[in-house]
């Protein structure tokens, strides 16, 4: 943009006495005055609606409508109404005061218009408003209940769950928990019911049994392998409870031809 600048002094011309030729508007100067006219004209912005091009300058604005396009540099004072579009970069944009209204989600804003102090801010479903999680109780966590966040305590330390079976016993179900291992404790000489893990010697034929090899035990009551002994192989008197498997030979007996097996309930 250009400023007119004027050419010719006309008003000096009234004093000049008559006869001097610099008295004379000559045609030249009144056509130079309109052309730096026109041309101071012809690059200033218009009052109404102007188009500007390249960088524009402004030392100080004030703006009671809208401001529409891009708007780069510092912005102080208060900005009130509607925020739309995005701020790229951010910097040199110090919005500290009389700012209103709330920024939308989808402009990099919470889309809330208070947030709980010292709280946690969790993000909603898309394009909702998000919230805040307050701390709550001294050492709690942030913890996702499947949909949200929530604060709430640690789980305590220790076993969080025990299940019985396979010959262990639990004593409570969380927390401190006491498992123990289930031994036979009884006397009889003639039991037929012992805990899982319990071992036993059998007898069995002289050939060797596979080892880990499932097998029906009997306390036997007949001969020929014995009265009042564990043997597989025979239901030769009263099934032992449960499955027992060959764990290993022991020897075989140097009368008969009788092999002595390491059994274990495993199930």
């Amino acid at each position: 943009m250009s400023n007119y600048t004027k050419s010719t002094n006309f008003a000096s011309k009234d004093n000049l006495t008559s006869g001097d030729p610099l008295k004379i508007v000559k045609g030249t100067e009144i056509n130079t005055e309109f052309d730096n006219i026109s041309t101071a004209v012809a690059t200033k912005a218009d009052l109404a609606s102007p188009t500007f091009t390249g960088t524009v300058n402004v030392a100080a604005i004030t703006a009671s409508s809208t401001i529409t396009g891009a708007l780069t540099g510092n912005v102080t004072g208060n900005l009130t109404g509607a925020v739309t579009g995005s701020l790229a970069g951010g910097t040199g944009l110090p919005l500290t005061t009389g700012v209103t209204g709330t920024l939308p989600v989808a402009n990099g804003g919470t889309g809330a218009a208070t947030l709980t102090g010292y709280g946690a801010v969790v993000m909603n479903s898309a394009g909702t408003a998000a919230t805040s999680v307050a701390p709550s109780t001294s050492g709690n966590l942030l913890t996702s209940n499947g949909t949200s966040w929530t604060s709430a305590a640690p789980p305590s330390s220790g076993v969080t769950s025990a299940v019985a079976g396979n010959g262990i016993t639990v004593s409570g179900a969380t927390g401190a928990v006491t498992i123990s291992q289930d031994f036979y404790t009884g006397s009889s000489s003639t039991n037929t019911s012992f805990p899982i893990s319990s071992y036993l010697f059998a007898i069995g034929t002289s050939t060797p049994t596979l080892r880990n090899a499932s097998s029906a035990l009997y306390y036997s009551t007949t001969s020929p392998q014995g009265n009042g002994v564990y043997q597989f192989g025979s239901a030769n008197g009263v099934a032992l409870s449960g499955t027992w498997r060959t764990r290993g030979v022991n020897g075989f007996l140097y009368c008969c031809t009788t092999g002595i097996y390491l059994m274990q309930r495993t199930a």
